[in-house]
């Protein structure tokens, strides 16, 4: 798809841009220089006309800023991946010598270049538009991210010269797209579990912006993939800190977007690092997969950081699913996303544990497996009466639902309902998948 980057220096207003044109809060947005560190790629579309646009981090020269070379790394990905580029400068501040500097690479590339001048609140601020054109490209337009002011214009021009063959493919790639099934995967763990470095070894490439600080990913990520003949979107999300841990502010909505990922993901992958095992957080972490019944991996992830012999590993294993013991449906994989060691086989059980989730369970069988577990195991009586299961039928969506009608719904405590859980997991081969029981009260003649 014919794809635009927005590039600039630091706290010029790129994600406000980009928050706009998409028309929706995706970027994080703060006055703070270098929020964005990683590249957040969506399609949107302009009078419609479909694109790709690129939110990029700001270009810092030198290496002052400890993340700076990860982000300057990512933008010259963009300088090869991206067709065009809006250049966003700061109308209020001025031409800059960081701007200069960055228009040069610009036209090394030798791609269309649309030069945003941001800031530009109120007509009689126009005039100083003027000087941008010392940078060298025909094309400036003053726009208000603010105030909305001149996007139109400047996204006009931008899909205006989109080659007609591109708008073609676009449209023709938009209508296949929503015939096929993509599996959304949200990539979840404490910071610096490595959850950057495991979706760049899948994807092959440096998407995310990979470091060995803590919390270097602020937003979640999405990027579209296709393995084999199946696709996903992997969310690479901020590591959830401790609350205690948390300030209010970039982190704070960086924890949202986390939350939001989850809920939104058809599986989860948790990644977690060999040599700290699963630690308190993950427990938490685990439990919120567990809260909103989402199919998950258990992802071990840095195993090359651990003895190679089987005993390391068995340990590590048993570690992990003791401390994650309430989500036994979630199989675990090890990984070493350093050396690519697993990726295949993660892919391979992503797709295994979706398409376990979609599973559709007859009606009739349903209610013999419930039969069944009566029979294993009687549940105890509520204010002395007897508790009985009379019939279940599967709920429509994912992953699967039971609807159960009994007599005395509130009689049916935790470990009981867990007992019918685990044992409808294996009589109806669901080994993967969250199952989720509605308990009803039948209604008495």
């Amino acid at each position: 798809m014919y794809r635009v980057a927005i590039v600039g220096r630091p706290n010029v207003g790129k994600s406000s841009l980009f928050n706009r044109i998409i028309g929706k809060r995706k970027a994080i947005i703060e006055n703070i220089p270098g929020v964005t560190r990683d590249r957040l790629i969506t399609e949107t579309s302009w009078r419609g006309i479909p694109f790709e646009i690129v939110d990029t981090g700001g270009y810092i020269e030198g290496d002052d800023d400890k993340f700076a070379p990860y982000i300057r790394k990512q933008i010259e990905k963009e300088l090869e991946n991206a067709d065009a580029f809006i250049f966003v400068v700061d109308g209020k501040e001025g031409l800059t010598p960081s701007d200069k500097d960055i228009a040069l690479l610009l036209k090394r590339v030798k791609k269309p270049v649309y030069v945003a001048v941001n800031k530009i609140d109120n007509p009689n601020m126009e005039d100083r538009v003027y000087e941008f054109y010392e940078l060298g490209f025909d094309k400036v337009f003053p726009v208000s991210s603010i105030q909305k002011h001149g996007i139109a214009d400047l996204l006009d021009t931008v899909v205006e010269e989109i080659p007609e063959w591109e708008r073609k493919k676009d449209n023709n790639n938009k209508e296949k797209e929503q015939n096929k099934d993509i599996i959304k995967v949200a990539i979840v763990g404490k910071p610096n579990a490595g959850k950057s470095s495991l979706l760049n070894a899948i994807l092959g490439e440096e998407r995310a912006v990979v470091s060995d600080i803590p919390g270097t990913t602020r937003d979640v990520v999405d990027t579209y993939f296709k393995w084999k003949d199946r696709e996903f979107l992997f969310l690479d999300t901020a590591g959830l800190r401790k609350k205690s841990k948390v300030d209010y502010g970039i982190e704070f909505f960086s924890v949202g977007r986390t939350l939001d990922a989850i809920k939104k993901a058809d599986v989860v992958v948790h990644v977690i690092d060999a040599q700290q095992g699963a630690t308190e957080q993950d427990t938490k972490i685990a439990g919120l997969i567990q809260k909103y019944y989402k199919p998950a991996v258990i992802v071990i992830n840095k195993i090359d950081t651990i003895p190679p012999s089987s005993e390391a590993r068995d340990r590590i294993l048993k570690q992990v699913r003791n401390k994650l013991y309430f989500i036994p449906y979630a199989p675990i994989v090890m990984t070493s996303a350093k050396n690519r060691q697993g990726i295949k086989k993660l892919l391979d059980t992503i797709v295994k544990v979706y398409d376990e989730a979609l599973k559709r369970v007859n009606t009739g069988k349903l209610n013999r497996a419930l039969q069944k577990i009566m029979k294993l195991r009687q549940p105890p009586s509520y204010n002395g009466k007897p508790l009985k299961i009379f019939y279940g039928t599967q709920m429509e969506g994912k992953p699967p639902a039971f609807l159960v009608f009994v007599n005395y719904p509130e009689g049916f405590k935790e470990p009981y309902i867990k007992f019918i859980e685990n044992n409808l997991r294996e009589l109806l081969d669901l080994h993967h998948a969250p199952i989720k029981l509605i308990l009803k009260e039948r209604t008495r003649n």
